[in-house]
């Protein structure tokens, strides 16, 4: 089938699916009310309503059965075992599509089914229709589950619709199994008997705690089945190291970051202003803050050790991804130390205002908020930058051209310098506008530092950054970060293994190689050559009279030979 075929039978196919599916939840829907809550129904019109979902349950079962038979009839006819329809994109887009689907909708009514059964089950309050959509679903599920193992992934887009169904799903799984974690932990913290009578407590029993079993129970279980089944041994995926960096690794950081400021901020706040706030209901918040970041070390130490053994199986895309999330946490690091030391100077700003204006009201223990605020980002924001950026210094010192024309480097520091330049600009208007203002109304003086009080502490800040990061990206730009890519057409030609030799010199030369193995002959394993066997080589390559290089590894040995395409004059 063409594209277009295809896309019209998956499309009408879906539909009729859906049609077909909606009524044999009515009908179940129908037969669970009758049997199961029976004389809890004591609506009024009960028997009318019975008979319109009777009608049209049976209308939807079977007109989008048999469609869906028919069409569906028609599609497997058409693959029948052909390699090309089995690895056609629509086709896996359609059956990852409703794996995806059936597995959130059956999961969610799962979920209220389970904290149904944890709150005490009573037939007045059981939901027929939920019970009826996990059945259905789940049924559609395992079917084209079926389906699609048994035909296996043989196109590269069939192995990333698989994926992209995997690491969500995976993802889904982890997200519901963390946030359960924190709030059956801080539901148990706030009702332990040490509150006093600060805390008007319920049950422990209550709502929140059952929705954090149920999602603990349900997450955990969709979390091991799609990362240890379907995601095992799945080493060579740009979507693995998008869902270890970019996910796993760095939304945890994320989420011990906040927890452990915020943690800072409330210690701090109620060492320094201890009357205020010396009611037992306080403390209240480590309920979730502790929990939130002793979780979130743990998903991030898992995840970072499993990350860093896969490394050496896929060293380019590691590279990348890993690359990434180390520029993210710089910024963030960066982000949250600015902040402080924003907050910080904003102190001294303030009190000079406040020791000048002898007409302005001072509020008694007004710095108090605000250190403890600078203090909790220092502490956090300080460690996170030197630590993650020390480790990109190492790298761009190592790494040569490729990491200082790597993308994410030049986002990190044109972001970073535009952000100071705006930020710098704003500052200057302001505090210009603020002195003509004060020169022009006659009354400059202490006004108008407060009103430029957040100018002032922001350009303190902005103007050494600026210049930081300045030098670093000029320093990038005489290195050539910046300057055209001369690409040469080289081909590798070796025999079984390569070893790590095609991923060394695309990070030496700042372009992708063309990769060729030998057939009919095997050799002994290649082994990793030297640092300065590889600057050899691309010493070469860039001193080749042609655009044209060849590669051949014989022997352990590696040699460089440029070519050029000649053709054979017709006479």
């Amino acid at each position: 089938m063409n594209n277009i075929r295809r896309i019209w039978f998956y499309s009408v196919t879906l539909v009729t699916l859906g049609i077909f599916a909606a009524g044999v939840e009515q009908l179940l829907t129908l037969l669970f009310n009758i049997t199961i809550k029976g004389r809890y129904l004591t609506l009024t019109g009960a028997t009318s309503f019975n008979q319109q979902q009777l009608s049209l349950g049976l209308a939807m079962l079977v007109i989008g059965g048999i469609m869906w038979i028919l069409f569906w009839r028609s599609i497997q006819h058409h693959v029948d075992g052909d390699q090309e329809e089995i690895g056609a994109v629509i086709r896996k887009l359609f059956l990852n599509l409703i794996l995806l689907v059936t597995a959130l909708i059956a999961v969610t009514s799962a979920a209220h089914l389970l904290i149904w059964l944890l709150a005490g089950p009573t037939f007045a309050e059981f939901s027929s229709s939920g019970l009826a959509i996990i059945i259905v679903t789940s049924i559609v599920w395992l079917y084209h589950w079926g389906v699609s193992e048994s035909e296996g992934h043989p196109s590269s887009a069939a192995k990333t619709l698989r994926r992209w169904y995997t690491y969500v799903l995976t993802s889904f799984g982890l997200v519901w199994l963390t946030v359960g974690l924190v709030q059956i932990i801080n539901v148990t913290f706030v009702n332990l008997p040490i509150w006093g009578n600060t805390l008007v407590r319920g049950q422990f029993w209550n709502n929140t705690a059952e929705t954090s079993v149920a999602h603990i129970v349900l997450g955990s279980a969709i979390w091991y089945f799609h990362w240890f089944y379907m995601a095992k041994d799945d080493f060579d995926s740009t979507l693995r190291q998008v869902y270890f960096y970019l996910l796993t690794i760095s939304g945890s950081a994320i989420a011990v970051l906040v927890s452990s400021a915020i943690l800072l901020f409330r210690f701090f706040s109620w060492i320094f202003d201890g009357t205020s706030t010396s009611n037992s209901s306080y403390f209240q918040f480590l309920g979730w803050a502790v929990p939130t970041i002793l979780v979130g070390l743990v998903i991030w130490g898992y995840h970072r050790r499993l990350a860093l053994e896969e490394a050496g199986r896929l060293r380019e895309k590691r590279e990348s991804s890993q690359r990434v999330y180390l520029y993210l946490m710089a910024f963030l690091g960066l982000g949250t130390l600015v902040a402080g030391l924003i907050t910080l100077f904003g102190i001294f700003v303030s009190l000079i205002i406040n020791t000048a204006g002898t007409s302005l009201t001072i509020t008694i223990g007004w710095w108090r908020n605000q250190l403890s605020l600078c203090l909790a980002l220092l502490l956090v924001g300080a460690p996170l930058w030197l630590y993650y950026w020390n480790r990109i210094l190492k790298r761009s010192q190592t790494g040569g051209i490729a990491e200082w024309r790597a993308l994410s480097r030049r986002i990190f520091l044109y972001v970073v310098i535009g952000v100071s330049i705006i930020t710098l600009a704003v500052d200057f208007v302001n505090i210009v506008y603020q002195s003509l203002s004060g020169v022009f109304k006659g009354d400059f003086g202490i006004n108008i530092l407060r009103d430029s009080k957040w100018s002032l502490q922001t350009m303190i800040i902005a103007v050494p950054l600026l210049w930081y990061y300045w030098q670093i990206l000029r320093t990038d730009q005489r290195r050539g970060a910046e300057s055209g890519v001369t690409r040469r057409n080289v081909t590798l030609l070796v025999d079984a293994s390569s070893g790590d030799l095609p991923p060394r010199l695309e990070s030496k030369l700042g372009f992708k190689i063309h990769l060729l193995r030998r057939v009919g002959q095997t050799t002994e394993e290649f082994t990793s050559l030297p640092d300065e066997e590889i600057d050899r080589l691309v010493n070469e390559i860039h001193a080749s009279p042609s655009n044209k290089v060849m590669l051949v590894v014989l022997g352990g040995k590696v040699t460089v030979l440029p070519y050029q395409d000649s053709t054979l004059e017709k006479y």
